[in-house]
């Protein structure tokens, strides 16, 4: 892909992701933070995030962002949301203390929001890197 500036023709573009974008950030992790009492959570807010990545390369289409990088957090959270469970269910903390309820769930949403930001996020990118190239990638 070969490294372009952005023209002014965009400038509204970026003016508006601009403003957007810290809005975005809290809204995301808004939704994820409050998934557990209101309709949304992890997925719908790590949908929201991942709108940061696939924004970011709207405006600044170079391909600067490691996506190997990112694929290794992805993974690093989804190991994570397998384990967390398996800790907390199996081991019978859950039912010891039924106030950590509320907290397990939160900390669930903050893991699957984060790793499905980042899944699809890495999605958008890889495709859009690879786009027409002839490269391979692998899970």
């Amino acid at each position: 892909m070969k490294n372009e500036t952005i023209t002014a023709d965009s400038i509204i573009l970026q003016l508006a992701i601009g403003l957007l974008f810290p809005f975005m950030l809290l809204f995301g992790f808004y939704i994820i933070l409050n998934g557990h009492y209101t309709p949304g959570g992890g997925f719908q807010g790590g949908g929201i995030l991942a709108s940061l990545f696939i924004a970011r390369y709207i405006i600044f289409p170079v391909e600067d962002t490691d996506s190997e990088m990112l694929h290794t957090i992805q993974r690093i959270f989804l190991s994570a949301i397998l384990l967390v469970p398996l800790c907390l269910l199996f081991t019978g903390v859950l039912a010891q203390y039924p106030n950590m309820q509320k907290h397990y769930l939160t900390l669930m949403d903050i893991l699957i929001g984060v790793q499905v930001g980042f899944g699809l996020g890495v999605a958008v990118l890889r495709f859009a890197f690879f786009q027409g190239s002839g490269q391979t990638w692998h899970l």
